[in-house]
């Protein structure tokens, strides 16, 4: 029950289904977060283009959108400070109201940064919808599938895809992140611990640590398989 509790709540976490977004094979699903991504941050048009594709495939996938966006905090903050970089204009001449000087703004810059953020989040989501419909073994097996055929077309005999498996295994390390922040995260609501600075100093340590001891399992797993050189 706790299990699926956790999984309910993580981001980036797999769902298991039947539909047609899962059926497709892995590989064009990571061209399209590409495609989509490059379209967003390419014009208006193309942000415009990518944010309906994403929100008629996560309903095909039956995902609601704005759980796409689960995590998706430490992107808001990131948000929130380019706002104030590209909005505010410190060396223009601003306003003093009561002895407190306010800078000038930009109106080109606040909606310059508004266009940034919606590209941010849209790519965040479009990743999102990937892993929510992709295991990382489909992943694997669908640029390896490539990798050796190209290994092939140039005549190598090795028949490992070690550049398949070492972009899956980095790409599998962002779902496992979000699944151990939760469940300390969950931890420490069930002691009670309070929201704020005071969480994040007990969180990143833990987490860090564990992150560390899943990479270094995964490397003995991967050295007693002969597969160290990735």
């Amino acid at each position: 029950m706790a299990g699926n509790i956790v999984s309910s709540r993580i981001p980036f976490a797999y769902r298991s289904g039947k539909t047609i977004l899962h059926r497709v094979p892995a590989g064009l699903k990571l061209l399209f977060v590409i495609a989509v991504s490059a379209a967003a941050f390419a014009s208006v048009y193309g942000l415009a283009a990518a944010i309906l594709l994403i929100f008629i495939f996560s309903l095909a996938a039956k995902i609601p959108p704005r759980e796409l966006l689960k995590g998706c905090r430490p992107v808001l903050f990131l948000s929130l400070l380019i706002v104030l970089v590209k909005t505010v204009e410190p060396g223009s001449q601003g306003i003093s109201i009561l002895g407190v000087y306010i800078p000038a703004v930009s109106t080109a810059g606040f909606i310059s940064a508004l266009n940034t953020i919606l590209c941010i989040l849209s790519t965040f989501a479009a990743a999102a919808l990937l892993f929510a419909v992709t295991t990382m073994r489909e992943l694997r097996l669908s640029i390896a599938a490539v990798e050796l055929a190209v290994k092939r077309l140039f005549r190598r005999r090795n028949s490992v895809g070690f550049f398949s498996l070492g972009l899956c295994l980095m790409l599998g390390f962002i779902p496992r992140f979000f699944e151990l922040w939760e469940t300390a995260n969950l931890a420490c609501e069930a002691r009670s611990c309070k929201h704020g600075p005071r969480r994040l100093l007990i969180l990143i340590p833990l987490v860090t640590e564990q992150m560390m001891e899943t990479a270094a399992d995964t490397a003995l797993a991967l050295e007693a398989r002969g597969l160290s050189g990735v």
